[in-house]
């Protein structure tokens, strides 16, 4: 693990959607010294989703990282499967009265306005692009090189009969964060980039974020999906 040469006085979120370049972003960061959580199997975000539940600050018990990305675990229903290999699944099925088998996805990006209120010295990067783009990119997704279908949504995994219907769900549900993101943070400029893969520039990355002595030469681009 890296150690930090400088540090904000509180977290970095990255609340936008997967397939946003959450990977890269935590990738730069890495890179650039500074230690970051990406996806981590939902490790992460059901560790938010029990603090949640529990009433507790977000992060109660997640490991402690200088950046927090890709925060999903969709087909929660396969916690009890996985529970002996990762920790904080074994705490949430025992601590809690959820129904895994019914719980739809857990999306702790969409929590930004507790973790804002939990830690008020953080700072947000709502990562973004070209909505269509982004669909696609979600309808093909690349796991040990097998093309494999990502279906979960809101409602759950596998909810929607058809593909029309579940990217229906998907675009209601892009614009209504982009929405409630937009309208939090109108008077709080000053602690959300709004980045957009496709369009901006790293050094947009590196102006917000000055005292972090982040350079450029690591900015790569990581996991891009194949769209045609």
């Amino acid at each position: 693990m890296f150690f930090n040469r400088k540090k904000l006085s509180g977290y970095i979120f990255q609340i936008g959607f997967n397939r946003c370049g959450t990977s890269s972003i935590a990738y730069f960061f890495e890179k650039n010294g500074y230690s970051a959580a990406h996806w981590e199997k939902g490790t992460v975000a059901v560790g938010m989703e029990l603090a949640r539940i529990k009433n507790k600050p977000l992060l109660t018990y997640c490991k402690k990282y200088d950046i927090y990305t890709d925060l999903e675990k969709v087909n929660m229903w396969r916690l009890p499967k996985l529970k002996w290999k990762y920790p904080i699944f074994r705490k949430f099925l025992r601590e809690t009265e959820v129904n895994v088998d019914e719980v739809p996805p857990v999306y702790a990006y969409k929590y930004f306005k507790l973790l804002d209120k939990h830690y008020p010295e953080s700072k947000f990067i709502f990562n973004t692009r070209e909505k269509e783009d982004w669909i696609k990119s979600r309808l093909k997704l690349n796991a040990d090189n097998n093309l494999i279908t990502y279906r979960s949504c809101i409602c759950g995994d596998n909810y929607h009969s058809s593909e029309k219907q579940l990217i229906q769900c998907w675009s209601e549900e892009w614009e209504a964060h982009h929405q409630n993101v937009l309208d939090y943070f109108e008077d709080k400029e000053d602690k959300l980039l709004y980045f957009d893969i496709q369009k901006d520039d790293v050094d947009k990355l590196t102006k917000f974020f000055p005292d972090l002595d982040l350079d450029t030469k690591h900015w790569k681009k990581r996991n891009k999906s194949r769209i045609k």
